[in-house]
């Protein structure tokens, strides 16, 4: 079923932020989950101590805490994103998917209509600007539910790792770029009911066989010529 399914895809910015969120929830959520828990012991902590000395330095502690243990359930629920301070990446994107004028329109008019291809290989992205194959085993099995229907992400391994990214400051050099996310709208999803699994199922064996050891004879080569495709 994966071989040859085609489908058109019209996106706009709050299409981005929605796949550039799915892409970065799993690392956000780690990170909000985190802040949750450390800053709801400080404020539960500040707020005994409030009750056990009252003052105006303390309540404002407990205060502070507490916005900051509310930023920690937002960030693990659904993260804020400042997609202005990214918009390089952004106008990036849509430039690869045909968006006119890119380089110069407002964030908020940046638009792009492509094709999407599924192959046994991977998929493709194509439009008037580029065409950008994607195998399946860069991407992780584990769909992510959006407003606007089902991602698959790229696999980024320490890039996804809470533990790795705060360690020093490797978090302020996280590559964010979000091109090559699967992306399955809802409309597509609802008209095939297996896809989803199909694509997951794909992905797991792509990454058995080509990072693993199932590969067999003459795979690598016919990988090498999909993806050098246009």
């Amino acid at each position: 079923m994966l071989e040859g399914s085609a489908y058109s895809v019209h996106m706009d910015l709050d299409g981005f932020r929605d796949l550039f969120r799915a892409q970065q929830i799993r690392y956000t959520r780690k990170l909000g989950i985190l802040c949750a828990v450390l800053f709801g012991l400080m404020t539960l902590v500040s707020v005994l101590a409030c009750l056990t000395a009252p003052s105006f330095e303390m309540a404002g502690t407990a205060l502070l805490f507490v916005a900051l243990l509310a930023f920690g359930v937002m960030m693990a629920v659904r993260p804020p994103l400042l997609l202005a301070t990214r918009a390089g990446l952004v106008r990036r994107w849509f430039v690869q998917r045909g968006a006119a004028n890119a380089a110069n329109d407002p964030l908020e008019q940046l638009v792009a209509d492509y094709t999407v291809t599924l192959s046994a290989f991977g998929f493709t992205e194509a439009s008037s600007t580029a065409t950008i194959n994607v195998p399946w085993f860069a991407l992780d099995a584990r769909p992510v539910s959006g407003d606007n229907g089902v991602y698959f992400v790229l696999a980024k391994g320490k890039e996804a790792s809470l533990a790795y990214n705060l360690m020093g400051i490797n978090w302020a050099f996280r590559d964010e770029d979000a091109s090559g996310v699967l992306f399955l709208p809802r409309e597509v999803v609802e008209k095939s009911p297996g896809l989803v699994d199909e694509v997951s199922t794909a992905i797991k064996g792509a990454r058995q066989r080509y990072l693993g050891r199932g590969r067999q004879a003459g795979e690598d080569e016919r990988l090498a010529a999909w993806l050098a495709a246009r």
